[in-house]
């Protein structure tokens, strides 16, 4: 019901004429309301029909998710006349665009945080290249974006802006810490994660290559070929990798029905390797393994500086595979990682678990034997 009111004074012939016009007035304005009802109830069994999510939305408009939530939150790069576009349509279905921002999007950014160490590392450069690739990847196909975080030791100033702002959806960790403070923070703060490598503790979502395994394998290819037995050049003894690569080592012994000459495992070579080959060379050993490509490139310098030719003389292969070692003088064969899968894989599952799903907590990539010129598997 309408109601009009005027003024006492006038007189009935134009207090009649005034309701008149008044009444051709409200009921244009009946017709017309009548009309946005009548919208207003198509768009609300529209609504009914269909949950309005952001993929209904990007379905519709032909968009991705990324753009629709950038577009609602006004966060990040999109162009005017998409984002006009997006909130035209969220209007259209009865929404209004702030309150479509917190309903419906949320804290949903659709960016996927990559952490790379600020090192200086040599050798480290082409594994962390090859993890942000590989995350891209996979974050691209599900329709995320990715940040990247550089840290250094100690210092995750990087990292805590993205966590703290929400400016991401969850964490891929290209290497852990050594008293697990990144994963111990960014489970206060509650963001997911998932670190590429190893974690003894419970609750992390892990993928790292299968060392132990693949380390076992090239090992007992070489014990085959010296019955006098394998040496092992290894790095810092509480590193945990190289222990894992130890433990392959040994393993293949242990198959094969050997001992491990402990004499002739060398931890943290790199820094006297003089010393280490020295009492290689005194033993009747003549093949070694090195737990990872650089002391590999180094104990190749050495062998040569002293007159011993590869693998004529000493046969040598590496736990870990560089584009330096196919291209050295002589090739070397190779545990290989392939590292850009292991980081898609990474990807996949991170957002497995931004999506619901329930993914192993611990999860492996097989490594495979690369044979080149420095040692050759008869059998091959």
């Amino acid at each position: 019901m309408f109601f009009a009111t005027f003024p006492q004074e006038e007189g009935a012939k134009k207090l009649a004429k005034k309701c008149k016009k008044t009444r051709f007035f409200l009921q244009k304005k009946f017709d017309k309301t009548k009309k946005s009802v009548i919208m207003v109830s198509m768009n609300n069994r529209l609504r009914n029909s269909e949950k309005i999510t952001m993929d209904v939305i990007a379905r519709n408009l032909e968009v991705s998710k990324t753009t629709v939530s950038r577009a609602i939150s006004g966060k990040g790069r999109v162009g005017r006349e998409t984002r006009d576009r997006v909130l035209k349509y969220i209007e259209s279905l009865g929404y209004k665009p702030n309150s479509m921002a917190s309903a419906l999007a949320g804290s949903k950014t659709y960016n996927i945080g990559v952490v790379i160490p600020d090192t200086d590392e040599r050798g480290g450069a082409p594994f962390f290249k090859d993890c942000l690739v590989g995350v891209t990847e996979a974050s691209a196909r599900r329709d995320y974006d990715t940040v990247l975080a550089v840290i250094s030791d100690g210092n995750y100033g990087n990292l805590e802006r993205l966590v703290n702002g929400r400016r991401v959806d969850g964490v891929v960790l290209t290497r852990g810490d050594k008293n697990g403070s990144m994963a111990a923070y960014l489970r206060s703060h509650e963001m997911p994660f998932v670190l590429i490598g190893r974690d003894s503790q419970d609750g992390v979502y892990q993928i790292d290559s299968d060392q132990k395994d693949g380390c076992c394998e090239l090992t007992a290819k070489m014990l085959k070929e010296s019955p006098n037995g394998v040496a092992l050049m290894a790095g810092p003894k509480e590193m945990d990798i190289e222990r894992l690569r130890y433990e392959g080592y040994a393993q293949a012994f242990l198959l094969a029905g050997r001992k491990v000459d402990q004499n002739l495992v060398f931890w943290d070579s790199e820094k006297r390797l003089d010393a280490c080959l020295d009492a290689l060379l005194k033993s009747e050993v003549r093949c070694v393994a090195c737990s990872d490509d650089l002391l590999c490139l180094k104990l190749m310098g050495a062998l040569k500086q002293r007159g011993f030719s590869v693998p004529e003389q000493m046969k040598v292969v590496s736990f870990f595979d560089s584009e330096d070692l196919e291209k050295s003088e002589v090739p070397v064969t190779s545990l290989h990682v392939d590292t850009k899968a292991l980081s898609q894989q990474a990807g996949d599952l991170l957002i497995d678990v931004l999506d619901g799903k329930n993914p192993d907590m611990r999860n492996f990539a097989k490594c495979s034997v690369l044979y080149r010129s420095s040692f050759r598997n008869s059998a091959v």
